[in-house]
């Protein structure tokens, strides 16, 4: 998610799907007040992340590879930001995310896998699984769009397998990707764009995933198709939620049980 100087209203016509929940979102860019540059470079004006507060967010990943866009120091100023208005940042120098919902502890890492797997990170997920009862674990991919997940992510995905993660997501490709279960874990390949204020990119499938969790596992996960919020255009529904849960299919996904605008997996 980018909201460049927007987030005047990106997010409200979904507002109702993420209603009683704890959402976790991608931050992609620093917050920053200044956005001149002749360089590409994402970034998120301060005041567009009431955008996320109003609708629930509760985390936000910071490790990805426009962290630093506008300097070393951007993901330090985007944590300080975050926690202004009260939502946790998520990777690098943040480390992990800590949530207490329903008396089940959480914790949710970020790690951004552009350079390769990182060194630590099977070390630091099987630390922040032993600081809580569940462990999300999201991973930051760039590269050609594609529904087919890259090798440096199928080896992370193993590793937060081997760590204990009960939930698994990958972002950065802007491309849906199939949903899958591998043991009591649960996988999500990619989710596509949800808003993004730039014009750098055209994939407009996604899909948001409302999950319950129980200790130790998933309990049920519904898939909302969504029309991506691009170039600073309002985030919508998807007109056509049926059309994403054949793709959804046809590149892995075990079968959907369909409700309308949702499925359930």
């Amino acid at each position: 998610m980018n909201l460049g100087d927007g987030g005047n209203g990106q997010l409200k016509a979904i507002s109702g799907m993420v209603q009683g929940t704890a959402g976790i979102v991608n931050l992609e860019g620093p917050v920053t007040q200044n956005s001149s540059s002749r360089k590409f470079r994402l970034w998120n004006a301060p005041a567009s992340l009431a955008e996320l507060s109003a609708n629930n967010v509760r985390v936000a990943g910071i490790a990805n590879n426009h962290a630093t866009d506008f300097g070393p120091n951007g993901a330090r100023q985007t944590a300080s930001a975050l926690r202004e208005k009260g939502i946790v940042p998520a990777g690098g120098g943040a480390g992990p995310a800590l949530l207490k919902i329903n008396g089940i502890s959480i914790a949710i890492t970020a790690h951004d896998l552009t350079n390769g797997v990182p060194e630590n990170m099977a070390a630091e997920l099987t630390a922040a699984r032993q600081k809580a009862d569940i462990l999300i674990a999201t991973f930051h991919v760039t590269g050609p769009v594609s529904y087919l997940p890259r090798p440096e992510l199928k080896r992370a995905v193993d590793m937060a397998i081997a760590a204990g993660a009960t939930l698994i997501v990958a972002h950065g490709t802007h491309a849906i990707g199939p949903l899958q279960r591998r043991g009591d874990a649960v996988i999500a390949w990619g989710l596509g764009n949800v808003a993004f204020a730039c014009d750098c990119t055209n994939e407009e499938d996604a899909i948001l995933l409302r999950v319950r969790v129980q200790k130790d596992k998933v309990a049920g996960v519904d898939v909302l198709p969504l029309h991506a919020g691009l170039n600073k255009q309002a985030t919508q529904p998807s007109s056509d939620a049926n059309g994403i849960f054949d793709l959804l299919e046809a590149i892995g996904t075990s079968r959907l049980t369909r409700h309308g605008g949702y499925a359930s997996f």
